[in-house]
């Protein structure tokens, strides 16, 4: 995809991170019937990456999404998809919540049966809904941005936005 704006090259980098990401933490949900010692160094570094993705995927990035452009979707008579990804953010918030809760149990080998299985259905919803997420923004909202954002407009929200 050749994408003119740099906040469009972003949103799209950043959502190719998060998709892989998705991917190999819910394949390896899948491969495990019980919890991973507490010395399992790579189970505990793909936790490490994803509790930092989550925290900023729900923070900063959704924040610039819901306050810069799904305003500015609305602007260009795309209020609708603006609304639904708007209401994806809302149902992903809800599952990352729970599921960052559970992270430091899961990666120091401290969730029992029950904790251990709360916490495989979560994982699993969690990379079901923010990979779909994620794959009907590239779809739609990156082109769109990439479209409709002028050059300075582009230029103020890139620099806000590296600016955290």
């Amino acid at each position: 995809m050749e994408l003119a704006r740099q906040i469009s090259r972003k949103l799209h980098q950043e959502h190719l991170a998060i998709l892989d990401l998705l991917g190999r933490f819910e394949q390896s949900l899948m491969r495990l019937r019980e919890p991973p010692p507490a010395d399992d160094t790579a189970w505990r570094g793909l936790l490490a990456q994803l509790e930092a993705a989550l925290q900023y995927e729900v923070t900063r990035h959704f924040d610039l999404e819901e306050d810069q452009l799904f305003p500015r979707l609305h602007q260009h008579g795309e209020g609708e998809l603006a609304e639904l990804l708007f209401e994806e953010h809302e149902a992903i918030r809800a599952v990352a919540g729970p599921l960052l809760e559970m992270i430091p149990r899961a990666a120091a080998g401290k969730l029992d049966g029950a904790g251990w299985k709360a916490f495989k259905i979560s994982g699993l919803e969690l990379a079901e809904r923010l990979g779909s997420h994620a794959s009907k923004e590239e779809g739609a909202l990156v082109p769109l941005v990439d479209e409709i954002l002028d050059e300075q407009t582009d230029r103020d929200l890139s620099s806000d936005y590296a600016a955290g």
